[in-house]
């Protein structure tokens, strides 16, 4: 199959690839505690295979994605701090979360990123978000975008989250439930291990030996899991009942294809021919 990835092309194959369809795939991800079951960088790894995926139906490329992002901080008293997201709700520095960098250090290395690619001859960029955190993550995503196109009328620009092009699929706002873990089973099966779902104080409880405020916590929450956000007014989705690799799949293959067709528009409004059928 032919090449999508950026860091894996030679010079002379970009070039062709930039002519047929000069899209460039962004993948966002950040390197955070996805339960006992996931790896840490799930939110990245699926958003880097749904560009994959998308970029082999409309043609582009997708880069390498982007692990450090920003998100809300609270100073605490003893001079420590939480992030968003995950510590914000549980109250502690989670084990495995290590990716908040400055929100003006984030959105100055995402704008530096799209005049680079820019600058390489794509004109339109889509933005795919595995990490979908609303207070400060994303926002500063789109704010970084619509001042690139401010200052680039020409080109074009996207933002969408893996999880927004399904309303019509079980897959609702989520960390770590039935959904993303499908899709990892189904991108990387070797990534996912049910069996550990509520392991934290059970046959986990002496990796955990280092992280009392972590082991205390699986004992004190109200919750079945720690850290772990399941929507389940719908319909179930906790990891360990719904979490399925053929589950994974569709939402993968929908994902994607619904990625690629947005992403075809959006190039076709540009000022740059598009290549005969």
């Amino acid at each position: 199959m032919p090449k999508v990835r950026y860091e894996e092309m030679f010079p002379w194959e970009l070039t062709p690839a930039l002519a047929a369809a000069p899209i460039c795939y962004l993948p966002l991800g950040v390197l955070e505690w996805h339960g006992e079951h996931n790896a840490l960088g799930l939110d990245g790894i699926k958003a880097h295979a749904v560009c994959e995926a998308a970029a082999r139906r409309s043609g582009g490329v997708v880069v390498p994605p982007l692990w450090w992002g920003t998100d809300e901080r609270e100073d605490l008293p003893d001079g420590d701090y939480l992030t968003g997201g995950i510590e914000a709700g549980e109250r502690y520095h989670v084990p495995g979360s290590m990716f908040w960098i400055r929100p003006e250090i984030f959105s100055g290395l995402l704008l530096d990123v799209y005049e680079a690619m820019r600058r390489r001859g794509f004109r339109a960029i889509v933005v795919v978000a595995g990490h979908w955190s609303p207070k400060v993550y994303l926002p500063t995503v789109r704010v970084s975008g619509e001042e690139f196109l401010a200052g680039n009328p020409g080109m074009r620009w996207l933002l969408l989250t893996d999880q927004e092009v399904v309303p019509d699929l079980h897959y609702p706002m989520e960390h770590a439930a039935g959904g993303e873990t499908s899709l990892l089973m189904a991108i990387r099966p070797d990534l996912v291990d049910l069996a550990k779902t509520l392991e934290t104080d059970r046959s986990l409880a002496d990796r955990y030996a280092a992280e009392p405020r972590h082991l205390a916590r699986r004992h004190e929450t109200p919750h079945t899991y720690i850290g772990l956000y399941s929507d389940t007014a719908a319909a179930p989705n906790d990891p360990e009942l719904t979490a399925t690799a053929e589950r994974g799949h569709l939402l993968l293959h929908t994902i994607s294809e619904r990625v690629a067709e947005r992403a075809t528009a959006l190039l076709a409004d540009t000022d740059v021919p598009l290549p005969s059928p």
